[in-house]
């Protein structure tokens, strides 16, 4: 299937869990489950003996807590301990049940702050922080997309797909017809604050897009 199918096939299940956040934005908590259950696809093997859904759903849960927490993941040797025994533990219970567990069952059974055992997963599966040193990669593929493969200018067109029509606006604003933050207010009627949060925002996602 290509992504836009295991997207819409899976729609539901995003706004399901979408549900369990309240107070932030529906369309950035499923942006972000879309990126989670993308990221769970690319992982998922029919040898787990687990649903599709059954298994997503931590990814796409972890993804919107990280969202609604806005903070980044410092990987260091605690998390990448407790991620160890995360999988350690998984490992385990699927042996002994056949069954693959949730990680809220791993939480339960090792009585350990969900929060905590989502942190340390995202961080063990290798997914970026998004702090401004690896944006900076970013900036500059996106203002050099004429060099790039047409490989990596597929991915910068599916990422920009992945945005709000605020953020998709900005990001072409400023990197691609090389306006101001100030020339970008002006032309989408904003102010330069609104420009600078939607921008990162979006820049952040495309981010965590392309390390899918």
């Amino acid at each position: 299937m290509n992504k836009e199918e295991i997207i819409n096939q899976n729609a539901g299940l995003i706004y399901d869990i979408a549900k369990k956040f309240y107070g932030y934005p529906k369309e950035d908590l499923f942006q972000a489950g879309v990126l989670g259950l993308l990221k769970a696809y690319k992982q998922y093997d029919e040898s787990f003996n687990a649903k599709f859904t059954s298994f997503a759903y931590n990814y796409i849960y972890g993804e919107m807590y990280l969202l609604v927490n806005n903070r980044p993941l410092k990987i260091n040797k605690d998390i990448l301990k407790l991620y160890k025994l995360i999988e350690q533990t998984r490992l385990s219970l699927t042996q002994n049940s056949g069954i693959v567990p949730s990680y809220d069952d791993v939480a339960n059974f090792l009585e350990i702050d969900k929060g905590k055992i989502y942190e340390a997963v995202m961080a063990g599966q290798s997914i970026m922080s998004l702090d401004s040193e690896e944006n900076v990669c970013l900036y500059d593929t996106i203002k050099s997309e004429e060099k790039v493969s047409v490989d990596d200018k597929i991915l910068i067109d599916e990422s920009l797909e992945m945005l709000s029509e605020d953020e998709r606006n900005i990001i072409k604003s400023r990197y691609f017809e090389d306006l101001t933050q100030c020339e970008v207010a002006r032309k989408l009627s904003m102010t330069q604050v609104m420009v600078s949060r939607y921008e990162k925002k979006g820049l952040d996602k495309m981010q965590r897009f392309l390390t899918l």
